[in-house]
């Protein structure tokens, strides 16, 4: 194990051979396991200093102690996320005190309360949730607690998917199908592989999005937003059908109060939301289960709009900078998303 003062030398010849500017970093705290060395820097700057242009740095310096990986996470941010984990915790005890939850869930929300609280702890460990999902994703789920998940074959709503079974939930993935200028064929591989791989039971519901599209194609609408409120309400009609009560979504935005809301009897859970989990992290854990990240942004109607008419890329780029501000994306995914834009 390595201390502070030798990994900032080692930081700083680093630096000096790859022609940085001579700086020395601070350190907060170190933490190591499972052969994952953890680096908190004091603030956002100095977590740049670690990782370098291009992340050259960090990469150098994983050679050179020769650890498995290395996460540089800046105090500030962890602050921020500790807070808001906080606030799920306290949501979703007073859920649970207050009996707003039918009781055929309760052991499912006791297993989701739980992991909650071991995240808030130690809101600085990235592995936590993959600890978790490959130690239960092999349960056996509590046959009453049927739960419907929105699954676009998108890395958010499969990880979603994921978590859900582990949690215990009797999970049927649903699709919502407007065709494949919206839902193409590398998300429905997606889809396909992440059900047979996990063994959820799933349904491809086909729908008719033709205004949504006529009207952006037309130039007349930006049509995320319209698209995400009409499979919302599909979803809803099928927890109908299903006489299931509850619905979870891939929103990462969604935190705090809004991560579980409860509407006519109905709960929507916004579950990367509710565990404030980051793209990094939602990612190594989606790749063990043969989900392939689909390069670029969003979906083959939202290129041809920005092609068509350019003044809605500012948009989808408020998007990604929405989510780079909240901690979710770091800035050099961020970049790369809005060079697709």
């Amino acid at each position: 194990m390595y201390s502070k003062e030798e990994i900032i030398k080692e930081i700083i010849n680093i630096r000096k051979e790859i022609g940085h500017d001579d700086v020395e970093p601070e350190i907060k705290e170190l933490h190591y396991e499972n052969d994952e060395l953890t680096i908190i820097a004091p603030d956002r700057p100095e977590k740049s200093i670690i990782i370098g242009k291009g992340g050259w740095v960090v990469g150098k310096l994983r050679e050179k102690l020769g650890v498995k990986s290395i996460h540089v996470i800046s105090y500030t941010d962890i602050i921020l996320k500790e807070y808001q984990l906080n606030l799920s915790v306290k949501h979703i005890e007073k859920l649970i005190t207050q009996n707003k939850i039918p009781e055929e869930y309760t052991e499912a929300f006791t297993n989701l309360h739980n992991l909650l609280k071991r995240k808030q702890k130690t809101p600085y460990n990235n592995n936590i949730i993959n600890k978790y999902v490959e130690e239960n994703i092999n349960r056996e789920c509590y046959e009453n607690a049927k739960i419907i998940v929105a699954l676009s074959g998108g890395v958010d709503s499969s990880f979603s998917t994921i978590l859900a079974k582990s949690l215990g939930f009797n999970v049927k993935a649903v699709t919502i199908d407007p065709g494949t200028i919206i839902l193409p064929k590398q998300f429905k591989y997606n889809i396909n592989n992440l059900s047979n791989n996990i063994n959820v039971e799933h349904e491809y519901i086909q729908t008719d999005m033709t205004p949504i599209i006529e009207e952006a194609l037309n130039g007349k609408i930006h049509p995320c937003g319209r698209c995400s409120k009409n499979i919302h309400e599909k979803i809803e009609s099928q927890l109908e059908k299903e006489k299931c009560k509850i619905m979870i979504f891939g929103d990462l935005l969604s935190t705090g109060s809004q991560s579980v809301v409860i509407k006519d009897e109905k709960i929507r859970i916004n579950l990367p939301a509710l565990l404030r989990m980051e793209k990094t992290e939602i990612k190594n854990i989606i790749t063990r289960f043969g989900v392939k990240k689909v390069k670029g942004y969003g979906c083959p109607l939202i290129v041809q709009v920005h092609k068509k008419y350019p003044q809605y890329k500012s948009f989808s780029i408020q998007r990604v900078l929405r989510e780079t501000r909240a901690g979710i994306l770091e800035p050099g995914e961020a970049l790369e998303l809005i060079r697709t834009i």
